[in-house]
């Protein structure tokens, strides 16, 4: 059930992700014409965006826990449009006109987005990644922690009272 809500998830994760880098530069072109600089007029916003964008794909690709088929969808849809724009742009050229379509039309034809299809793909054949942790080998809070701190607070503590001894005071 876990494979199918991601791959629901990132069928909407795909589109945002085209329409918000179009959006991005459509903003950022304007700019250019105008002969300004990416921190003036709405240059930061739209950088903003191009970082969103970047944190949507890390969070989507990265995660290990994340099932394999969120970053998968959003893949398919990606490299569907970019496909789509190249053999029928016609058929995308009439989808609604909402904030970024202008952008994204103009880059999906470019193959801007197959780096991204390809990093977008990648988790999908990471075995680990289908895998869920068996519901017996649940690991407790305790235990999760255990050792991550350990050996941090054993040298600390040790470090603590060399640097207050007197023999170290110059």
């Amino acid at each position: 059930m876990r494979h199918f809500v991601g791959l629901l998830f990132g069928l909407i994760v795909g589109p945002v992700l085209v329409l918000t880098t179009g959006w991005a530069f459509s903003h950022l072109r304007g700019l250019h014409a105008a002969g300004l600089g990416v921190l003036q007029g709405a240059g930061p916003l739209a950088v903003a965006g191009l970082v969103g964008v970047g944190l949507l794909v890390a969070l989507a690709a990265v995660p290990a826990r994340l099932t394999p088929m969120l970053p998968f969808g959003a893949a398919l849809t990606v490299g569907a449009l970019s496909v789509v724009s190249l053999v029928r742009m016609h058929l995308l050229e009439r989808l609604p006109q909402v904030p970024g379509t202008e952008g994204a039309l103009v880059l999906l034809p470019l193959g801007v987005f197959v780096p991204l299809v390809v990093v977008l793909s990648a988790p999908l054949f990471v075995g680990g990644r289908w895998l869920r942790e068996q519901e017996g080998e649940e690991l407790t809070e305790e235990e999760y922690f255990e050792g991550l701190y350990g050996d941090d607070e054993e040298s600390a503590q040790a470090a603590v009272p060399a640097a207050r001894s007197p023999r170290h005071r110059a």
